[in-house]
């Protein structure tokens, strides 16, 4: 994890969720600052329907599997 750098602050809030800034390094040691989701509040959506997928997952088919 020595490419990415969270962020405790500044947290701004978005409709259902806390977001809050994260440094990713990118090709050639580039870096990039990018808001990652980092508490849900509210209800998500997926295809219309309400959709509230998993927080934290071990991998990418685990965090988007349906609940």
């Amino acid at each position: 994890m020595k490419k990415l750098r969270f962020e405790e602050n500044p947290t701004i809030f978005t409709t259902g969720a806390f977001l809050k800034p994260m440094k990713i390094t990118v090709r050639e040691g580039k870096d990039i600052w990018i808001w990652y989701v980092s508490e849900f509040i509210d209800d998500s959506f997926k295809e219309g329907e309400v959709y509230n997928p998993k927080e934290t997952s071990r991998s990418l088919e685990m965090l988007v599997e349906e609940i």
